[in-house]
């Protein structure tokens, strides 16, 4: 009795062995899941990375670029102005110099008018010396 008892325990043993056996089987498949799941998890999260590392630089291009448009975009603001004061100033000049056109010409029509008198005046002399000089002779 002692054999087989001794023979049911072997068995058990390595029924236990076989049992302990295949655990370990599917606790090495785990691990080895697990670690290849690491693995693609790291390369995953170092191209997250890069990927992060280039979005920042392209952030810190952007803003560069925003500060110097905001930059350009003050100074045409400020030659904006400038050009709208000197355009202010021609008009006004402008209007001055139309003033002083309308003012010559009505000044130079009123000279045309004074020596047309003028040459109108000198052929009614000139007519009468004319008919006088007749009448004397």
């Amino acid at each position: 009795m002692n054999i087989a008892r001794a023979e049911e325990e072997m068995k058990k043993k390595l029924e236990e062995m076989e049992k302990m056996k295949e655990e370990l089987e599917k606790i090495s498949r785990i691990k080895k899941e697990l670690e290849e799941q690491n693995v693609t998890l790291l390369e995953q999260k170092n191209d997250i990375y890069l990927q992060l590392q280039t979005e920042q630089d392209s952030l810190v291009d952007a803003e560069d670029r925003i500060e110097k448009l905001v930059n350009q975009k003050g100074d045409l603001e400020s030659q904006l102005k400038e050009m709208e004061e000197r355009l202010l100033d021609e008009e006004d000049a402008a209007v001055e110099l139309e003033n002083i056109k309308k003012k010559m010409e009505g000044e130079n029509d009123e000279l045309k008018k004074d020596i047309e008198d003028l040459e109108n005046s000198l052929a009614k002399v000139r007519s009468l010396n004319i008919i006088e000089t007749y009448l004397i002779a």
